[in-house]
């Protein structure tokens, strides 16, 4: 498969072909390495950032054999 670098504004663009399958709005970061590769890699969230855990831990009742535990987040 070949595509074609084409200037787009002040940038110059590569499309990437829809067989690639890259959901629309995924993040990525580029380096171009010395024997003049574009390498693009997907952004990914950072474990350590944020507070996002918080909402992870609560869970709903559980029920084993029929017996329903209670929930010690609530």
């Amino acid at each position: 498969m070949t595509i074609k670098a084409r200037k787009v504004g002040n940038s110059i663009t590569l499309t990437v072909p829809k067989e690639i399958k890259v959901a629309d709005g995924t993040e990525f970061t580029v380096e171009q390495r010395r024997d003049g590769a574009i390498l693009y890699l997907p952004k990914h969230r950072n474990p350590f950032e944020g507070n996002w855990y918080q909402h992870d831990l609560k869970q709903k009742d559980i029920t084993l054999d029929n017996e329903v535990l209670p929930n010690e987040w609530d």
